[in-house]
């Protein structure tokens, strides 16, 4: 089971590096120069979609090893400063608040929310390039 989970996961990261690279290419001051908290929310959703290879809602060591990878990797290809940030400033020492090597939806959710209030200086729900 756990070399089935660890496949799943490292094919996932595989395929995945590009997707988030892509994913947030699109929205990382994209279009209207803008990342709303909803940009936020849909990418949590897509992370554990791809990576919570069990579907039990927490990534395992062995899962969120693997978005570790795909975030270097999508950093690497895309050299955006927005992702080479996302490489450290997501990893599981920063999101697994609680210390107990999973990573739920919530704490995931309260750290990218955390990010976010932090970077929307003006407090309007939107990130501008002038804040980020």
């Amino acid at each position: 089971m756990l070399r089935s989970i660890l496949s799943s996961c490292l094919v996932a990261a595989a395929l995945a590096g590009p997707v988030l690279a892509e994913d947030l290419s699109q929205w990382s001051f994209g279009a209207d120069g803008t990342i709303t908290l909803g940009d936020i929310q849909n990418l949590r959703t897509r992370i554990f979609e791809t990576f919570d290879a069990d579907g039990d809602g927490a990534l395992d060591t062995t899962e969120y090893t693997a978005f570790d990878k795909a975030r270097a990797e999508a950093a690497k290809q895309s050299n955006s400063s927005f992702l080479l940030r996302s490489v450290g400033g997501m990893s599981r020492q920063n999101i697994d608040t609680n210390r107990d090597g999973l990573v739920t939806r919530s704490e995931m959710d309260a750290a990218l929310l955390g990010w976010f209030n932090s970077v929307d200086k003006d407090s309007d729900g939107v990130i501008t390039k002038g804040e980020y």
